[in-house]
């Protein structure tokens, strides 16, 4: 009995060992299929973590784990692909923000100078060196001639651009480029030269080859609905892309801009330098001029006063053999005689005053004038230089007649030259008023310090369009006829 007991008992014992070795076995080959890839997904996601995008764990198992995996290695690939994404933008924000700092600098310098050759080879630089373009040409368009001439050139051999330079190419519409650039307006992406050749001027292709431009983008340059030119450029080794173009397109209308206010700022210069040469030129055919009318100037007035003086001399004679004679020196005259002397008086003293206004205005000329002021009742002194003109009024059946001041009036003035200016005014208003015709004078206070003395005819008056000129040495109007 006691050894069946303890057989059982010892049975038992096996049993249980066995179960909790089997137990153990058990939770250390489920704890390796939980715990491995556990630990591997803590090892993925610390690469994660570390910036490597590229890790994926290998699931190796269909349970939760398993799952588990695949959902971190689509976590993995979805970051990567983000990250891709946001580098690519990176990478687009830098290359706008480079293509509009080069705008930036481009404007800064079209505004710099106004000088078309620098202007051109500070743009083209700016544009190679922040742009990556390997070579760039700019080609000048004279419309009036049909002629395209290279401006400026960025990255050539020196041979090449020397030739380039001499280069007049005529520009028609033949269905080539220059014709789509220069004459069309449109801007021209060229992935390759040579499937194309034919539609590339025969003068540019050779040295387009030479250099090895196997791809490039070219732009017009428009300018206020007009083209000055056009743009081209190429990416050397690399081919060009439409965002080449779309670029070029932009950078085009800024250069074209600078292109057209240098060349009228040249264009105003030069118009400005013949304008100067002009002046100039107009400036010292006047001086010479003037100092020629200065001198014949000079010989008038000095021939006026020289033969002024000459004359008053027989004059002053003639008119005291005339004044002798009416004193009836000579003896006593009949009186036809008479009359006929106090013709020649008449006319002697008024040759005598024509003579003393030429004296008179050759030292106004220069400057020499003398001014006699002296106290004088203007209603007398008027009457005075009426009377002498009574005479010469009715050869004309002319009235002639002192109108009386309302008030005595006293002023300080030249009696000679006052009288001489009335002598004029009278005379020409008798001169020029048709017979039978009326000349009044009067006289009136024109304010508190000045007199003014007025002669009025039925003459044939002045225009008003001539009244500017009445007081022009010699001048005579059409309409001032004598009657």
């Amino acid at each position: 009995m006691q050894r069946e007991l303890a057989k059982v008992l010892r049975n038992f014992l096996l049993l249980t060992l066995g179960i909790i070795t089997a137990g153990i076995l058990c939770t250390n080959l489920l704890a390796r299929r939980i715990i491995t890839p556990l630990r591997h997904l803590a090892a993925g996601a610390r690469k994660v973590s570390e910036g490597d995008l590229s890790t994926f764990v290998v699931p190796t198992t269909q349970d939760e784990v398993g799952q588990l995996t695949a959902l971190f290695n689509l976590m993995t690939k979805s970051l990567q692909e983000r990250n891709q994404a946001i580098s690519a933008n990176l990478e687009t924000i830098r290359r706008h923000v480079t293509q509009l700092t080069t705008l930036n600098q481009s404007s800064t310098a079209i505004t710099s100078t106004l000088d078309l050759d620098r202007l051109l080879s500070i743009v083209l630089q700016l544009l190679s060196e922040n742009l990556g373009f390997a070579r760039m040409v700019l080609f000048l368009w004279d419309s009036e001639r049909g002629i395209a001439t290279v401006g400026q050139m960025l990255g050539m051999p020196p041979e090449v651009e020397e030739a380039a330079r001499r280069l007049e190419i005529p520009v028609c519409e033949d269905g080539g480029f220059a014709a789509e650039l220069l004459i069309r307006g449109k801007p021209l992406f060229v992935p390759s030269i040579e499937p194309v050749a034919d539609r590339i001027s025969p003068a540019v292709l050779p040295w387009l080859r030479q250099v090895g431009i196997s791809s490039f983008v070219a732009a017009p340059l428009r300018s206020q609905q007009r083209i000055l030119g056009y743009l081209g450029a190429d990416r050397g080794t690399h081919p060009c892309s439409q965002e080449d173009l779309d670029l070029l397109v932009t950078i085009a209308s800024h250069v074209a801009v600078a292109v057209d206010n240098a060349r009228a700022y040249t264009e105003l210069a030069t118009l400005t330098d013949h304008l100067e040469r002009r002046v100039q030129e107009r400036t010292h055919e006047l001086q010479a001029v003037n100092e020629r009318l200065q001198e014949h100037d000079q010989r008038r007035s000095k021939f006026v006063s020289v033969a002024s003086h000459e004359l008053r001399t027989p004059m002053t004679s003639i008119k005291g053999f005339v004044e002798n004679m009416l004193d009836g020196l000579t003896g006593q005259l009949s009186e036809r005689q008479e009359h006929y002397l106090q013709r020649v008086k008449h006319n002697v003293d008024r040759l005598t005053r024509i003579i003393n206004q030429l004296l008179d205005w050759s030292r106004l000329d220069v400057g020499r004038i003398e001014i006699k002021p002296e106290s004088l009742h203007i209603d007398e002194f008027v009457r005075d230089v009426v009377e002498s003109f009574q005479t010469l009024a009715a050869e004309k059946s002319i009235v002639l007649e002192v109108l009386s001041c309302e008030q005595p009036i006293t002023v300080r003035a030249d009696r000679d030259k006052l009288e001489q200016i009335l002598w004029n005014l009278v005379g020409n208003a008798i001169k020029f008023t048709p017979p039978s015709g009326h000349v009044s004078v009067s006289c009136s206070i024109c304010d508190a310090r000045y007199a003014q003395i007025t002669v009025a005819d039925t003459g044939c008056g002045i225009a008003p369009d001539e009244l500017p000129h009445v007081f022009n040495e010699f001048s005579k109007v059409e309409s001032a006829m004598p009657s």
